[in-house]
């Protein structure tokens, strides 16, 4: 079977879409109060100076597009225009100041694009219109959110990192140095962790409860971002039910319409139909036809 071929079971992207909703709904309202700042004297760093600057009324527009559209993929009404519209906001956000980049920003975007060939409605949805769903949209994320997994540990492997400084800054609390330095290995490892353990039947579900520790961690300890970071963890979340509903993969070429598998299915009934007349049993390793 093709990979383009495969239909599952509709529930984990749907899931999944609703989380990227939420999500989408509250980057949103955080990227509005970046924007609104820039528009009300804040300095302004724009990615092209063709763009114009932000003001009150695009922004309104702006805001109420987004949260509109964000609400229609949650409740999946009209999903796959609706996530046209949001990948469109969001790249538009990406390119109209500098100020508003985050690596979650760019991730929901992604999703957004995936999202549109998901047909992610057919299941907990106004639409409904059940059925299976196409799997590839679904490997896409999945492998997004492995990448971003494995670049954010790859990212963090320094000396300044892994000292532990950064993190007793950036948390609510006050420990040893020590603790902190422990923290910055586990996350590290963790994160690693996620991005390989996560496709492995024999590892995915001790990936999932990592993952469930390491992002609550993340909302809970750190002092700063907290919508953001729950957004974030909504959406790497809302992910991992498409790892533990993964379909077993089996590649069939089918170029020759079968035909090569029919040409073996008779050299085996052939072989068989020798051995039964000389008497002598099948070659050792093959199964005899049927």
């Amino acid at each position: 079977m093709r990979l383009t071929e495969i239909r599952v079971d509709p529930r984990p992207v749907a899931l999944a879409r609703i989380g990227i909703g939420l999500a989408t709904l509250a980057n949103s309202v955080e990227a509005h109060g970046i924007l609104l700042e820039i528009a009300h004297g804040k300095l302004r760093l724009p990615v092209h100076e063709s763009i114009p600057a932000p003001n009150d009324i695009v922004l309104a527009a702006f805001l109420l597009l987004a949260l509109g559209a964000s609400v229609a993929v949650v409740v999946g009404w009209k999903t796959s225009g609706a996530a046209v519209a949001l990948t469109i906001l969001n790249a538009f956000v990406l390119l109209w100041d500098q100020q508003t980049y985050s690596s979650h920003r760019l991730l929901m975007t992604l999703l957004t694009v995936f999202l549109i060939f998901a047909r992610s409605d057919a299941a907990w949805s106004i639409s409904n219109r059940g059925g299976t769903v196409p799997w590839w949209p679904q490997l896409l994320m999945m492998v997004q959110i492995s990448v971003l997994y494995f670049f954010a540990a790859i990212s963090k492997v320094s000396i300044v990192f892994l000292s532990g400084v950064p993190l007793s800054l950036w948390v609510r609390f006050s420990a040893p140095w020590w603790v902190f330095t422990l923290m910055a290995l586990a996350t590290v490892a963790v994160e690693l962790y996620l991005a390989f353990g996560l496709w492995l039947p024999s590892t995915r579900r001790k990936a999932v409860v990592l993952g469930v520790l390491l992002h609550t961690g993340i909302v809970t300890m750190l002092e700063e971002e907290t919508v953001p970071l729950i957004a974030f963890a909504v959406t790497c979340l809302s992910l991992y039910w498409l790892f533990l509903s993964r379909p077993g993969l089996r590649f069939v070429d089918r170029r020759d319409g079968g035909e090569g598998r029919r040409r073996t299915a008779r050299r085996r009934t052939d072989r068989a139909t020798a051995a039964r007349a000389t008497g002598r049993p099948p070659a050792p390793g093959r199964r005899p036809g049927r």
